[in-house]
């Protein structure tokens, strides 16, 4: 039997539950997605107790294998949501980044390639500086917006540079949503702050909160969930 839980410290995680294990196992596979295996004898919480006791491993290895599978180099044309890429090659001695209004200025030395690793992480720095401007403008009037539509209460919204997860509630709700969501439609932003506001209600992923986040989703919770096992919060 399989199933996705979402990890507090991990994001979503794969658990598979089958006859044929004979142990609790964790795997990363790239570009860092974690599989929690298990024995039909073992109950979950027993197997969820061992993956928060490797959380740091999983996390190194996560590491690790963007080391080893570096993401595609990002050049021209790339538009965030209201920023566009512009690089200018040979116009500065050293690597400089500028977040504009509307643009992310990369320029460099005449030497350097746009594919190489400076250039590229000077790229996707001014990227998710642009990400983290547009999240902070966007996120915390969206969620409340969609709290006072949904009748629902939270402490505070945060915005973070998170690779791990896409949000996640306190047990004091506060809500932390990650940057990454600039990078999907608004239906899904919608849906991931939907999420987390129903964890003010039930800070679990029991019956009763899925059945409230099918709810307030119109009945598309599992579509939607779906969807989201498609996307990625490394990029």
């Amino acid at each position: 039997m399989k199933s996705v839980i979402a990890h507090p410290r991990l994001g979503e995680v794969t658990v598979s539950q089958t006859r044929r294990a004979t142990r609790i196992s964790i795997s990363v596979r790239p570009p860092g997605a974690v599989r929690l295996s298990l024995p039909c004898s073992v109950p979950l919480a027993e197997a969820i107790r061992f993956l928060d006791e490797r959380a740091e491993w999983v996390e190194r290895t996560r590491m690790r294998l963007a080391e080893k599978y570096p993401a595609d180099p990002v050049g021209m044309p790339f538009r965030t949501r209201w920023h566009e890429l512009s690089l200018f090659p040979g116009e500065a001695e050293k690597i400089t980044v500028r977040v504009t209004a509307d643009r992310v200025c990369v320029a460099y030395p005449a030497d350097l390639r746009w594919e190489s690793d400076p250039v590229q992480k000077a790229v996707r720095t001014g990227i998710e500086e642009a990400w983290r401007a547009e999240a902070k403008a966007i996120l915390p009037e969206r969620t409340r917006q969609l709290a006072e539509r949904y009748g629902l209460k939270y402490r505070s919204v945060s915005v973070r540079n998170t690779v791990s997860k896409w949000g996640s509630c306190s047990s004091r709700n506060d809500l932390s949503l990650s940057i990454h969501l600039m990078r999907l439609p608004d239906y899904l932003v919608d849906y991931i702050i939907t999420h987390e506001l129903c964890h003010t209600v039930h800070h679990n992923h029991g019956p009763r909160f899925h059945a409230l986040l099918d709810r307030l989703t119109g009945g598309r919770h599992a579509e939607l969930r779906r969807e989201m096992r498609r996307q990625q919060t490394r990029w």
